[in-house]
């Protein structure tokens, strides 16, 4: 996962950049494209032929249903065949929905890293927490925190022994991508920490460096995970949340995503000729 996050990470950016002025029109501009392309995929990875049958049946037993409503014995044997068919079209349509799994997923990843958290601004404090192994704990929970110039410790070392985490409070006095730096032992761990003077500009903002996990690599793409054998498992800063706003409402970024891409993929497919 480090690998394909490093060509990911770096793409997401290049194609997010020309809107980080303004992180909603972003938003909207790609959840259109990827409803398009989410529609072309969805038509060259299904059945469409069978998928249209279905579809133009459903249609017709529920015609049928409306036009013998008095008939009892023919309004249950619609309500069968209806019933079977909305079974058909749904396993035609679980293929195509599985093989967009994946690289919807990744984009709903690359997306988080900019939309779910906002980087912090200069005198805002955050906190740092640093996850040790359980082999290491005895050894390192004492480790101290090393910040560049421009930044203070207001707080900390803060050690729990139950889950094996150290935390620090942290202050930047400058804007940047500054630097965190942790020495245990011949082993160096580092950290970035996202200060901005524009928090609503758009920026990538890894709020996690993972560990070895797959899932944990998956989730937090931002920067590369610890090896299974580093004393250090995770490195977490609290960010604040991120704002979305849409005509005066807070809305969730992934929900604004999954709305706009849905609306775009069924208003394209008339012209695309796509069954869905």
């Amino acid at each position: 996962m480090n690998v394909l996050n490093s060509v990911l990470t770096p793409l997401a950016g290049l194609l997010l950049a020309p809107f980080a002025w303004a992180p909603l029109l972003a938003l909207v501009f790609w959840s259109a494209v990827l409803g398009v392309l989410m529609a072309l995929g969805f038509r060259h990875t299904s059945n469409q032929a069978a998928l249209k049958v279905n579809v133009d049946r459903i249609r017709a037993y529920m015609l049928a249903m409306k036009l013998f409503k008095d008939d009892l014995a023919v309004t249950l044997r619609c309500q069968g065949a209806l019933f079977k068919h909305i079974g058909l079209r749904l396993a035609h349509s679980l293929p195509p929905m599985l093989v967009m799994l994946v690289p919807l997923v990744l984009i709903l990843t690359q997306l988080a890293l900019r939309y779910e958290k906002r980087p912090l601004q200069v005198g805002e404090e955050a906190v740092v927490t640093l996850q040790l192994s359980p082999a290491a704990w005895a050894e390192h929970n004492g480790v101290a925190l090393e910040v560049p110039a421009g930044m203070v410790v207001t707080a900390g070392r803060v050690r729990d022994a139950q889950d094996q985490t150290v935390s620090w409070r942290v202050r930047p006095d400058v804007t940047g991508a500054l630097s965190l730096r942790w020495h245990l032992g011949d082993q160096v761990a580092e950290k970035e920490l996202a200060v901005a003077e524009d928090a609503q500009r758009l920026t990538r903002v890894a709020a996690r460096r993972p560990g070895p996990g797959f899932w944990d690599r998956l989730l937090y793409p931002g920067e590369a995970g610890f090896a299974v054998n580093s004393p250090v498992q995770s490195i977490e800063v609290r960010y604040p949340q991120r704002s979305t706003r849409v005509f005066g409402f807070d809305v969730p970024w992934w929900a604004t995503f999954f709305i706009l891409s849905m609306v775009c993929a069924l208003l394209a497919r008339p012209f695309l000729k796509v069954q869905f």
